[in-house]
């Protein structure tokens, strides 16, 4: 997908591959973050979007989970971006290790959850855990 022109056809050949084996497709793009497009997904990725919910995972649904978006120094706002609006996905935006709001960071009702990523210069990039945690926590397998 990142090799080369993004179409219709690329986009939905991106969102349907191994739905029968991939529970959670990650994914960030979509239309310019420049503050005056908006746009969303064509009529082939709509039909895999669809194609996901309804009969990947074995009739379980894929999860589509969706950046929110990077234009905040242009003021875009991710409300404008079919993608992270669209009833399929699960829009996801971040904050830096202080718990602020990121320079690149847009603001939109899509959004459901956040979590830590980079943030302005001084704090760490990313915050992250190892894979496999030796701290047990309530609901999860040891």
């Amino acid at each position: 997908m990142l090799d080369g022109d993004v179409t219709d056809v690329v986009e939905a050949r991106s969102l349907e591959l191994n739905n029968q084996h991939i529970h959670v497709y990650s994914a960030s793009w979509g239309p310019d973050d420049d503050g005056k497009t908006v746009d969303g997904p064509g009529e082939l990725a709509t039909r895999a979007f669809r194609e996901g919910i309804e009969r990947g995972r074995g009739g379980l649904g894929s999860i589509f989970v969706w950046a929110s978006g990077n234009g905040g120094r242009e003021r875009d706002n991710c409300n404008c971006d079919g993608y992270t609006n669209a009833i399929w996905t699960l829009s996801i935006s971040s904050a830096t290790e202080n718990g602020l709001v990121p320079w690149y960071s847009e603001a939109c009702s899509s959004t459901l959850a956040t979590t830590y990523s980079s943030g302005s210069t001084g704090e760490r990039q990313i915050v992250r855990s190892p894979f496999f945690s030796s701290f047990p926590f309530p609901g999860t397998m040891q």
